[in-house]
């Protein structure tokens, strides 16, 4: 079964789909070794993870794909990449499309906003035309091989606007749509006026999903819940607080707990099966 394939058994099951985010090869091996059947990107975390910068758009096209292909070849899960705007006009947008699908991410989602995007917890996000937005859908689709592939379009609008937005875009093909709620009423109404599949991301400590959880989600009429924030934020304290026992004392002994053994990361990185490798084809 391919993955785009299995993305869409997913999409058909009853159940709502958690995936958390990746920003690499490593963190999607770790959200597929802890069970989920499905990995989103963040494009808050790669430029984190790459450039050390946040969510302002500064990532380059080929970047990206590359990045993706690491992680599409590092699982067996299928995998749903942020494709920020299009990286350009309609035109550009076939070749992030066409490009993106070879990395062999299962879809993508792209988003209305004018280049280049933020994420709009970093500063205010402007916005193209729902014409503009259109002409980015039709050509998405119009451009993927696999039919299978999944094609999602985000809006930033406020509210009533984001409800308008949403429609338009599915009308014009899109599989899901995901605008971004700013409080709970928001979050409640979406999947009661509008008329499509739903992709929406939990954000951290911004107190719209507080006290919810992914299902909860599901019961409102939520297809997909992201968790963009998890990994990275959990990595980077994580890493911080290991790093400040190391300076603090000279050796990281007193943080191995906080720690695998070398044993358990090869274990976890799958060096058996390099080592399987190696037996079987190099000379002794």
């Amino acid at each position: 079964m391919t993955k785009t394939h299995n993305l869409r058994e997913l999409l058909a099951s009853p159940n709502v789909l958690i995936a958390p985010c990746a920003y690499d090869a490593l963190s999607a091996k770790m959200i597929e070794a802890t069970g989920f059947s499905l990995a989103g990107t963040t494009g808050y975390g790669m430029h984190g993870a790459m450039l050390g910068v946040p969510d302002n758009g500064m990532l380059a096209f080929n970047e990206v794909a590359s990045a993706l292909g690491n992680i599409a070849s590092a699982v067996g899960i299928p995998v749903m990449a942020d494709a920020e705007g299009g990286y350009g006009n309609a035109i550009n947008t076939i070749r992030t499309v066409r490009e993106f699908e070879k990395t062999g991410i299962a879809g993508l989602f792209i988003e209305d906003q004018k280049l280049p995007p933020n994420c709009p917890y970093f500063k205010q996000t402007e916005m193209i035309s729902i014409e503009e937005m259109v002409g980015k859908i039709k050509a998405a689709i119009d451009t993927r091989v696999d039919r299978d592939f999944v094609i999602v379009a985000r809006t930033d609008a406020p509210f009533e606007e984001a409800i308008e937005r949403c429609n338009a875009y599915a009308e014009a093909g899109a599989d899901m749509v995901k605008a971004i709620p700013t409080n709970r009423q928001e979050l409640e109404a979406f999947p009661e006026r509008i008329k499509a599949p739903l992709h929406l991301g939990f954000a951290h400590g911004k107190g719209v999903s507080d006290g919810l959880t992914a299902y909860d989600a599901g019961k409102m009429g939520y297809k997909i819940v992201t968790f963009p924030f998890t990994c990275l934020f959990a990595n980077t304290k994580s890493v911080l607080d290991v790093l400040r026992i190391l300076k603090e004392n000279g050796t990281d002994e007193p943080a191995t707990n906080a720690m695998l053994s070398i044993e358990a990361y090869f274990d976890f990185i799958g060096a058996d099966y390099y080592r399987t490798l190696e037996r079987k084809y190099l000379p002794d």
